[in-house]
């Protein structure tokens, strides 16, 4: 792969509000003790079967603040659209709930990816082993299949890989029939820098031992903090890994440019957006957009993206 040029990546309009998770059909969750106090996080796109786009992702409330808020993320939601330029998406029921009976503690951080009429959902679901809080919370990445988006099914051979740092955020990306998987990691479980893993694999399923792909370039933080919600896209030969710097600054989600898929230098830095667990998400006929969503956000947002001339 020649260089291409390098793109800046721009929010090119204004905000919309898709999904308010304290305007839900489910009435039964508001209560006196959580009224408006819903909000939705980590989140992904994926055009389904149907040909509408499916939204998925963490949805809780806070009530014990959100030091404990990953208590009660037991659950992800599910919103429907023909277009990503609807204001209201339609609320379905959960896509999937934590099943503790398997050792799912929470359902965090999804991404999906469509091959073969069939829907992959990569999630994170908590530690791998109990107690291990002193040497690096070792955390379990999940897989679960859908052929209508509405219905999932556990891989029996869960979970599908783990890794230190409270291993989560998966992301899935796909180059040349090869699969890359990036992830929220500490660089292990002595060395609590804040990194982005990758792991690669032929089908979906069986997947290489990990890589670091990048290290967080500023001061160390707790369970990878600093490198939350990777999403990696390909424009013009160049890949762009965006990760959200939310310890430092909730808000701060950073790019980084390089050549190399599984490897992106810090000093690659391309630019940053006031965001929190951004997704990219490209349409063929509407084109780009990137996601908002957050703990001090009133549930998920989507803006439209341009590609800037460096």
């Amino acid at each position: 792969m020649g260089m291409g040029k390098l793109k800046i990546p721009a929010i090119s309009g204004t905000w919309s509000h898709i999904f308010n998770p304290n305007e839900t059909k489910f009435m039964n969750r508001l209560t006196i003790m959580n009224k408006s106090h819903w909000y939705t996080n980590d989140h992904c796109f994926v055009r389904g079967p149907d040909n509408l786009w499916h939204g998925y992702g963490i949805i809780g409330y806070n009530i014990l603040g959100f030091a404990f808020s990953w208590i009660i993320e037991q659950n992800l939601f599910h919103i429907t659209s023909d277009s990503l330029t609807r204001n209201v998406w339609q609320e379905h029921n959960y896509a999937l709930n934590a099943d503790r009976t398997k050792g799912e503690q929470y359902a965090w951080a999804p991404h999906i990816i469509s091959k073969n009429n069939l829907l992959y959902m990569y999630y994170a679901a908590g530690n791998l082993r109990p107690f291990s809080i002193i040497s690096g919370i070792h955390g379990r990445i999940q897989l679960a299949t859908s052929e209508d988006g509405f219905k999932w099914k556990r891989n029996e051979y869960n979970p599908i890989f783990s890794g230190p740092g409270n291993a989560r955020d998966p992301m899935i990306f796909e180059l040349n029939s090869q699969y890359f998987a990036y992830y929220t990691t500490s660089y292990n479980e002595k060395d609590k820098r804040s990194c982005v893993a990758v792991r690669t694999s032929p089908d979906l399923r069986h997947w290489s031992g990990p890589k670091i792909a990048f290290i967080y370039p500023g001061k160390n933080s707790k369970w990878a903090g600093n490198t939350e919600s990777p999403f990696v896209v390909c424009n013009e030969e160049i890949f762009y890994l965006f990760v959200c710097h939310a310890q430092k600054k909730y808000n701060l989600t950073s790019v980084y440019w390089s050549e190399d898929p599984e490897l992106f230098p810090n000093e690659n830095h391309v630019c940053d957006l006031n965001t929190h667990a951004s997704e990219i998400i490209f349409d063929g006929e509407e084109g780009w957009f990137i996601s908002n969503t957050g703990w001090d956000k009133k549930g998920l947002f989507l803006a439209p993206l341009e590609w800037i001339d460096n």
